[in-house]
């Protein structure tokens, strides 16, 4: 079974940021025939309510509307597979050969962030692509059904998030699962060439666009920019 041709994006209803919408375009752009669909907050959760009513009262309850935004996004992939990407990522090239022969692809993110968070690696969930019913998105969706809800007082709110449904999470399911040998981990220069120290520095034109730059996001099939919306 070939990962789906469809790339899902996520934002809290159909007026997408204008700078986002731009983003969002460099995907459909660089992938004619594709189908192309955009959740939104009540969408996302009425396919949890049809899909997975078992999972509604734990989606509910979350404390942070980006707990749910990077749950669905789970429970979406495993249903219906294809490719999920974050709206503030830029498609450089087609990412076709990335998928082939593959059922599940993610990507991991750049070794300043691992050095920052004093993580061996992160497997990041802004570019996630796989088969419908895939095992290893089943052994997430199945874990956050029995994780339930998680409110803790005394943790950060952007750790709160990391460690429950984001990227920390995913990370420690990956690092648990036993069949790796069926999912590709690809390396971050291929989907996140520049780390967020960097990527600040480029927009505050503090960064030095030299050649080894310039290499940097020519040779990557896209770039995540690490907006951090959901910290607001």
């Amino acid at each position: 079974m070939m990962i789906p041709r469809i790339i899902h994006q996520t934002w809290k209803n159909t007026n997408v940021d204008a700078h986002l919408a731009v983003l969002a375009e460099t995907w459909r752009e660089k992938h004619p025939g594709w189908e192309y669909r955009l959740w939104t907050d009540d969408m996302n959760r009425a396919f949890i309510a049809e899909n997975y009513p078992e999972f509604l009262i734990t989606y509910d309850n979350y404390p942070y509307n980006i707990q749910r935004v990077d749950a669905v996004r789970y429970f979406i992939l495993y249903k219906i597979g294809g490719v999920f990407i974050d709206l503030d990522f830029e498609c450089l090239q087609n990412i076709s050969s990335l998928l082939i022969n593959k059922t599940c692809v993610m990507g991991l993110e750049p070794n300043e962030h691992c050095k920052r968070f004093d993580q061996e690696k992160i497997v990041c969930n802004a570019f996630m692509a796989c088969t419908p019913g895939n095992l290893f998105f089943e052994t997430i969706c199945t874990t956050l059904k029995e994780q339930g809800w998680f409110a803790d007082t005394d943790m950060a709110k952007w750790m709160q998030i990391l460690a429950t449904t984001g990227p920390f999470k995913l990370t420690r399911i990956f690092d648990g699962y036993p069949h790796k040998s069926h999912i590709e981990l690809v390396p971050s220069n291929a989907l996140y060439p520049l780390g967020i120290n960097e990527i600040r520095a480029l927009f505050n034109e503090t960064l030095e666009v030299d050649e080894a730059l310039q290499k940097k996001i020519s040779d990557a099939y896209a770039i995540h920019y690490f907006l951090g919306s959901w910290l607001s």
